[in-house]
């Protein structure tokens, strides 16, 4: 990977520390190779052993080190990011789909999973950051989705709220802690050709684009918010979504 930042100059990413969440494959995982192609150390974080997103950034020349963590648990996030030296960047990608269902088919266990990982795990892993990313000014980008915007494609209205939140939690951040010099923005991607997706019944044809989004599309979004290019940039919502909804 070359990574669309990995020329340098202002966007370069080199020297700088960088925590990537869901990272073990997926978007999360071109995040955060991405951010270890234009040369930030990498902390690699997810639920699963993200073993192998490492073995790919060192395979390719970067720097990065991962990490079995459920953002759900505070204090586990918190331990891992304690031994960090710095914080230049986090990027929030764990999430998870749940059922696609209907209101009148939504359990309990299903919306506090969904909920679980996708709302709180995010507020815990910024809670878990944020004094890192205070001592010199940060990056904080979080994934959301156009799900989140318009009621989804196929999503479930768990799925949906949750994403909602994360975008007003994007919002939120951008004013508290501007004057820390901490910038908050997210990403709202379309479909995208990953595990969570697949075999739910997405059509090419969903988007003008004809075409479900690649990871990588989405990760180089992300890893140019996460970078001192998108310096004037905070509390956006980017839309990649391949036209499916604009404005």
């Amino acid at each position: 990977m070359t990574g669309v930042l990995a020329a340098g100059g202002a966007a370069g990413m080199r020297g700088r520390q960088a925590v990537v969440t869901g990272a073990a494959r997926g978007i999360g995982a071109h995040i955060a190779r991405e951010l270890a192609a234009a040369g930030a150390e990498v902390t690699v974080l997810d639920v699963n052993d993200p073993a192998a997103t490492v073995d790919t950034i060192r395979a390719e020349g970067g720097t990065a080190t991962g990490h079995a963590v459920d953002v759900t648990d505070l204090a586990a996030v918190r331990a891992v990011l304690s031994g960090l030296p710095a914080l230049d960047a986090l990027v929030t990608s764990a999430a998870v789909y749940g059922d696609t269902v209907s209101l009148d088919d939504l359990g309990e266990s299903e919306v506090d999973h969904v909920l679980g990982v996708n709302v709180k795990g995010t507020l815990w892993t910024i809670k878990a950051a944020l004094p890192l990313l205070r001592r010199h000014g940060g990056r904080v980008v979080c994934m959301g989705s156009v799900a989140g915007k318009v009621g989804g494609v196929l999503a479930g209205p768990h799925y949906v709220a949750s994403k909602g939140a994360v975008h007003a939690m994007v919002k939120w951040l951008a004013k508290t802690e501007a004057a820390n010099g901490i910038t908050a923005n997210g990403v709202a991607p379309g479909v995208v050709d990953t595990e969570m997706v697949a075999g739910r019944g997405y059509r090419p044809d969903y988007c003008p684009l004809g075409r479900l989004a690649r990871p990588e599309e989405i990760a180089r979004v992300a890893a140019f918010l996460a970078s001192p290019a998108a310096s004037y940039m905070t509390g956006a919502v980017v839309d990649v979504n391949g036209g499916y909804a604009m404005g």
